[in-house]
């Protein structure tokens, strides 16, 4: 009974790793701004993603939450909260990679995409959470009471996208 058991969650585990279509890509045209990217590639499913203007020293961070935060649209395009406030709304965000964590005034918008929130924020590369980044491959992003945590980005293309940044 316990083989069978094991082998059912063995085989519901290895069925869940092969839906999950996401994948890791970076964009660093000489031309335009510079990206970081874990989505299903040709969607807007991208649950992280982080976006730089080449050479500025600051990356911007987009993380995807399932909470709505932007509960009514008015007819200009505006979302309302559930207190009526309009957003964006004011948002901690906290990056972190292994032992370093940066905790980062965010906001907090409507996404219209997956009926949740999106958070973003704004880091240096120079943070020690980037240099971490570089080096691990490993991100987590905590907002809202949620965490996307994706799997390990290839170091090489992190250290390329933070090389177009710089």
């Amino acid at each position: 009974m316990k083989f069978v058991l094991a082998a059912a969650l063995a085989l519901f585990a290895t069925q869940a790793a092969a839906q999950d279509t996401h994948v890791w890509s970076v964009e660093t045209p000489k031309d335009a701004d510079a990206a970081l990217r874990y989505a299903i590639p040709d969607t807007d499913a991208q649950p992280i993603a982080f976006v730089c203007v080449r050479k500025s020293g600051q990356v911007k961070v987009f993380g995807q939450l399932a909470r709505q935060i932007g509960v009514t649209q008015e007819a200009g395009g505006t979302w309302l909260d559930k207190a009526g406030v309009r957003g964006p709304w004011p948002m901690s965000v906290a990056l972190s990679s292994e032992a370093a964590t940066s905790t980062l005034r965010g906001q907090a918008h409507a996404d219209e995409t997956t009926g949740g929130t999106l958070a973003i924020a704004e880091f240096s590369t120079a943070a020690p959470v980037a240099a971490a980044f570089r080096k691990t491959g490993l991100i987590t992003l905590k907002a809202a009471g949620e965490t996307v945590q994706p799997p390990p980005a290839p170091k090489s293309m992190v250290r390329k996208f933070l090389s177009a940044c710089k």
